[in-house]
C-alpha cells in the first residue's frame, strides 16, 4: 500500500523542512519506483528524447535552504511541499514538451493523471479548427483542468471561448488533461499502476494529436531557421535604383522569437532600418511560427510559416491587405501588386509568392538567400505603395501623405491595455535596452499607484535611456514592439520659448477666427473620447523651458478636477470651451541638468514622483550588445567600462548611448580597408576625446579625477594620445587658473 497520509493535515503543518522531507523520505522513492516500471512496460525507450522527471530536485533544495536559520522563517508558510509530481517527458530542440505525469496535489486533495500541456497547443487548434477533433479524443469521464495549485475544471464546451479568452488579456495558463482520484490516506499500489495504464491507453489519440503539433512545430522552426541564417544578400534594385542592402547577425528576442536588422543605403546614405521577427509563436496574434517585417515601425508582412509544410512541393502564397485610413486602400493593394510583379514577386489579387519550398530537402528551390530577399523587397515595396516609406524613382518625386497604421489581417485588433507588472517587466526585460527590476518597477508604482494622478518626472545624466524607458513601458502596457507606433504615445519636445498654457493647450486666434489646436490638446480630446485606453505624454527635455510657467493649468487641474477655460466662441464646435484632464492621461517627463535648462520649482515636484536614472549595467548592456561587436571590440568594452569607473566615483560618468556610440564608431572603423583603418588604439583615443573629455569641467574638486585620468590614459594607451593631451592641458589650467575645462 502506498501511505498518504502526509496529504491529509497538509494545510495543518507551518514548516516547509517538515513538508519537504516527508514527502522525500515517505512518499518520492514509492511514486517514482512505481511510475518507472509502469514506463518500463510501456515499452517506451527512455534516453536523450524521453526521460523522467520528478519534483524532488525542488523539494531537495528547499529543505536545505529552510534549514539555515536565515531563511527558516521566510520558507515557513512557503506551498513548497503541498504536491508532488513525476512525469514523463519528451525533449526536442531543447524544449522540454510533457507525455504523461502522475501528480499528488495537497491543495485541491487529488491524485491526478494526465498530460501537461500550456496555452500553445490548444490556441493553435482552435486557430486551424481542429479543436474539435482533438476534444472528441479526450474520452467523456476525462476533464481538462487548470491551475497549479487548486485545480479547476473547463468543460469541454467551454474550452474554445476560455482559450480565445486567454489570448486577449494576454494570460498563459497550463491545462492538463486527464482524470483524478481522491488523494485518500492509502491506495494499494497495484491499482494505481491499473489507473495508470488505463489513461494513459484511453489518452494515446489526444497524445498521438499532441505528438503531431510537437512535431510540425519542429518543422516549421525548422524553415525559420534556414530563413534567418541567410546573410549574404548584399544589393537590391527597387524602383529603377540600385541599393546596398546590409543584414545582420541574428540576435534574440525576448524567449519565444530572433530578429535581425537590415539596412538599406542609397550609396553610403541609409535610406530606411527594418526588422526580420523569427517567432515560435507571437504572444498577441498567432501560436503559429510567424515571420514578421517591420519598416519605420509599422508591420508590413506577417505570414504564418507552417503554409509551407507538407507533402512535396509547397508554393509559399502569402495573403495580403491595407487598412489605411487616408487612402484608397483598393488603389493601395492595385499599386503594390503592380510593383511587385513588376519586380519579378508573382502576385494576382490580394495575394503574392514569395518562394517554393521542398519538403523533401527542406530547401527553397529558388534558393535561400532569393526568397529572403523577396521577402524584404516585398516590405519596402509596400511601404513605400502604402506612403510609409518613399522609395526615389525615375520616373516621380514628390511629398507623401502621411497616414494610418497599416496591419495585416491577423493583426488589425484594437489594441487593448494591461497593466499588469509581470508582463510589462518580462516585455521590458526582452527588449535591446538595459534597465533593472527595480527601475521598472518604481516607474509602474509611480504611474499606477493613484487613480487620477499620474505624473513621473526622469531625471539623471545624459544617455541612461529616459526617453527609452516611457516608449518602452507604453508600449509593453499594449503588447507592442519597441519599435512598434503606439497611436497611445506621444513625444512632445519642449520648446525653451514656452512660457504660458498656450504651448499645452493652444489658443483661440481671434485674428483667424479659429483654434489653434496643439498635439498635447489632441491627446487630451482623443482621451475624453477613449476613456479605457490610458493615453501617454512624454515632455521631452520638460525643462528647457520653465515648467512652472507652461504646466501650471494642467497641474492645477489635475489637482482639483476643475476644467480648464479654453475659449468663448460659440462658432467653434470641435474644441469644448471648458477642458477637464480624464485620469487616463498619463504624463512623463525627462529632466537634464545643465547650464541651458531651468530649475524645477516645488510647485512641480510637490506633485510629481521624481525618478533619477543615473547608475548603469554596462554588463547588462554588453551581454544584450550584437554578436559581431562583442567578438571584435571585447579588449575596447573592458577598457571604457574601466574609465567610466574612474568617472563614476566624481558623479561624472556616462550612460547606454555615450557607450554605444563609441563602440558603434570603434566598429565601424574595423569595417574600412586595412590601409584606411585606424589603430585599435587610436580609433580608442579618438571616442574617448571626442565622447567622454569634453563633458569635463569644474574645480579644484576634479582634481583627483583628472590625475587618475591621466594615470589611467598612461597605462592603456600612448605617451602622444590626443586624450592625455587634453587631460596634460586642463591639469595645468586648473592648476593655475583654479578652474578648467574641455573646451578652449
Amino acid at each position: 500500500m502506498l501511505n498518504l497520509e502526509y496529504f491529509q493535515s497538509l494545510f495543518g503543518q507551518e514548516s516547509t523542512e517538515i513538508r519537504c522531507r516527508q514527502v522525500l523520505d515517505e512518499i518520492s522513492p514509492a511514486i517514482n519506483r512505481l511510475f518507472e516500471g509502469f514506463i518500463e512496460q510501456t515499452g517506451i525507450s527512455l534516453g536523450n528524447e524521453y526521460y523522467i522527471r520528478n519534483y524532488d530536485m525542488t523539494l531537495s533544495t528547499t529543505y536545505h535552504d529552510s534549514r539555515n536559520p536565515t531563511n527558516a522563517e521566510k520558507k515557513k508558510n512557503s506551498d513548497i511541499g503541498k504536491k508532488y509530481f513525476v512525469g514523463l517527458y519528451r525533449k526536442v530542440d531543447e524544449k522540454e514538451h510533457n507525455i504523461f505525469t502522475l501528480e499528488l496535489n495537497g491543495f485541491s486533495e487529488l491524485l491526478l493523471i494526465h498530460t501537461d500541456i500550456n496555452l500553445l497547443p490548444f490556441w493553435a487548434w482552435v486557430k486551424n479548427e481542429s479543436i474539435n477533433t482533438v476534444l472528441e479524443s479526450i474520452p467523456s469521464p476525462y476533464e481538462i483542468f487548470t491551475g497549479w495549485k487548486e485545480k479547476d475544471i473547463i468543460p469541454k464546451d467551454e474550452l474554445v471561448s476560455f482559450v480565445k479568452g486567454c489570448v486577449k488579456s494576454r494570460k498563459r495558463p497550463w491545462f492538463q488533461v486527464g482524470r483524478s482520484l481522491p488523494l485518500e490516506a492509502q491506495i494499494d499500489e497495484d491499482t494505481l499502476v491499473k489507473h495508470l495504464f488505463e489513461v494513459w491507453e484511453n489518452l494515446s489519440l489526444f497524445r498521438t494529436y499532441l505528438n503531431d503539433e510537437i512535431n510540425t512545430s519542429k518543422k516549421a522552426n525548422e524553415a525559420l531557421g534556414i530563413l534567418a541564417s541567410a546573410r549574404s544578400i548584399k544589393e537590391t534594385e527597387l524602383m529603377g535604383r540600385e541599393y546596398n542592402l546590409e543584414i545582420t547577425s541574428l540576435e534574440d528576442y525576448k524567449s519565444n522569437g530572433k530578429r535581425q536588422a537590415f539596412h538599406l543605403y542609397d550609396s553610403d546614405q541609409l535610406l530606411t532600418k527594418g526588422f526580420l521577427y523569427y517567432f515560435e509563436h507571437h504572444e498577441k496574434f498567432s501560436p503559429f511560427q510567424t515571420i514578421m517585417i517591420q519598416i519605420e515601425g509599422h508591420n508590413h508582412i506577417f505570414t504564418n510559416v507552417r503554409e509551407i509544410l507538407g507533402q512535396g512541393t509547397k508554393q509559399w502564397w502569402i495573403t495580403k491587405s491595407f487598412t489605411t485610413h487616408n487612402l484608397d486602400n483598393h488603389k493601395v493593394m492595385s499599386e503594390a501588386m503592380g510593383l511587385l510583379n513588376g519586380h519579378g514577386i508573382e502576385a494576382k489579387g490580394n495575394e503574392y509568392r514569395v518562394g517554393s519550398f521542398d519538403n523533401e530537402s527542406r530547401l527553397f528551390i529558388e534558393g535561400n538567400d532569393q526568397v529572403k530577399k523577396n521577402f524584404i523587397d516585398a516590405a519596402l515595396l509596400f511601404a513605400h505603395a502604402s506612403r510609409k516609406l518613399e522609395l526615389p524613382s525615375e520616373e516621380e518625386s514628390g511629398s507623401m501623405e502621411d497616414i494610418d497604421k497599416d496591419t495585416e489581417p491577423e493583426i488589425s485588433e484594437d489594441l487593448e491595455p494591461n497593466f499588469r507588472i509581470e508582463e510589462i517587466f518580462q516585455s521590458i526585460l526582452d527588449s535591446q535596452f538595459t534597465f533593472s527590476k527595480g527601475i521598472i518597477r518604481d516607474l509602474h508604482l509611480n504611474l499606477t499607484a493613484l487613480d487620477d494622478k499620474h505624473f513621473v518626472l526622469l531625471s539623471g545624466i545624459s544617455g541612461t535611456g529616459k526617453t527609452q524607458l516611457c516608449r518602452l513601458y507604453a508600449n509593453a502596457v499594449y503588447g507592442l514592439e519597441y519599435e512598434s507606433e503606439n497611436p497611445y504615445f506621444t513625444i512632445i519636445p519642449v520648446r525653451p520659448d514656452w512660457t504660458d498654457a498656450s504651448a499645452l493647450f493652444g489658443y483661440y486666434s481671434s485674428f483667424e477666427k479659429r483654434y489653434v489646436k496643439t498635439e498635447f490638446l489632441e491627446v487630451i480630446l482623443n482621451a475624453l473620447k477613449e476613456r479605457e485606453k490610458p493615453h501617454f505624454i512624454l515632455l521631452d527635455e520638460m525643462n528647457l523651458a520653465r515648467v512652472e510657467y507652461y504646466l501650471s493649468d494642467y497641474l492645477s487641474a489635475v489637482e482639483s478636477r476643475k476644467e480648464i477655460p479654453l475659449h468663448q466662441d460659440n462658432l467653434i464646435t470641435d474644441i469644448p470651451k471648458k477642458l477637464l484632464i480624464p485620469p487616463n492621461v498619463y504624463l512623463l517627463g525627462t529632466i537634464n541638468v545643465d547650464e541651458t535648462t531651468h530649475t524645477i520649482s516645488d510647485k512641480v515636484l510637490d506633485r510629481a514622483f521624481v525618478m533619477t536614472l543615473s547608475d548603469v549595467d554596462f554588463e547588462t548592456f554588453w551581454d544584450k550588445s550584437e554578436q559581431e561587436i562583442k567578438v571584435l571590440l571585447e579588449r575596447e568594452f573592458f577598457l571604457l567600462k574601466k574609465l567610466h569607473n574612474i568617472l563614476l566615483q566624481f558623479d561624472l560618468h556616462f550612460g547606454y548611448r555615450t557607450m554605444n556610440e563609441m563602440l558603434q564608431k570603434l566598429h565601424a572603423n574595423l569595417q574600412f580597408p586595412d590601409e584606411f583603418q585606424m589603430d585599435s588604439l587610436e580609433a580608442l583615443d579618438r571616442v574617448i576625446s571626442e565622447k567622454v573629455l569634453t563633458k569635463i569641467r569644474g574645480d579644484e574638486r576634479v582634481s583627483d579625477m583628472l590625475r587618475k585620468i591621466e594615470e589611467w590614459l598612461k597605462e592603456n594607451l600612448s605617451s602622444s594620445s590626443i586624450s592625455l593631451q587634453h587631460v596634460e592641458r586642463m591639469q595645468k589650467e586648473l592648476e593655475y587658473y583654479g578652474a578648467t575645462q574641455f573646451w578652449r
